[in-house]
């Protein structure tokens, strides 16, 4: 994997870099001892392949995070074989400079030379993912033809879902 070097820098998860993560990123929907075993989690899963995790160094803060995940839980993007860029952050004073536009396609990069030829990505539906889903359109990404989820599985016409986070529409990239 290369490293990308601006005034920041994009790089792989180091070890060492998982409190720093846990403390910068700990937001208030959750709980330090939660966020710091997603990122030991994210560690393990980067140790066994089965998950690159990239971030965003400047000067010597992290200023955001991202990753792509080689088999995702996703059904569509799973039997198709199409790894999924996830949880992408970027920190609020670092917004709108287009480091999650250059995270994006550092993560598109490592899926090509891993022999990919496709890349997918979800996005929330409600306005806290209006950014998010502006920049994917300008990325390139299009809906994946299979309608929106809840909780990875497809909603049924007429029922009623809860309008959260977890209520997103898929898109791919062909690389």
């Amino acid at each position: 994997m290369q490293k990308e070097q601006y005034d920041f820098l994009i790089r792989g998860l180091l070890a060492e870099d998982i409190q720093l993560l846990a403390t910068t990123f700990c937001f208030p929907w959750s709980t330090f001892e939660v966020t710091l075993e997603k990122w030991r989690r994210y560690y393990e899963e980067q140790k066994d392949q089965l998950r690159t995790v990239c971030v965003i160094q400047k000067g010597d803060q992290l200023v955001g995070y991202g990753s792509l995940i080689y088999t995702p839980e996703y059904a569509h993007f799973k039997t198709s074989s199409i790894p999924e860029v996830s949880d992408v952050w970027i920190a609020s004073h670092e917004r709108k400079k287009g480091l999650g536009a250059r995270l994006i396609s550092f993560l598109e990069k490592v899926a090509k030379e891993r022999g990919f030829t496709e890349v997918g990505i979800a996005v929330g539906l409600y306005g806290d993912y209006g950014q998010a889903q502006r920049l994917y359109c300008k990325l390139g990404y299009l809906p994946d033809g299979q309608g929106i989820t809840y909780k990875g599985v497809s909603v049924v016409p007429g029922e009623n879902y809860p309008v959260d986070d977890d209520l997103v529409l898929w898109l791919t990239k062909t690389l």
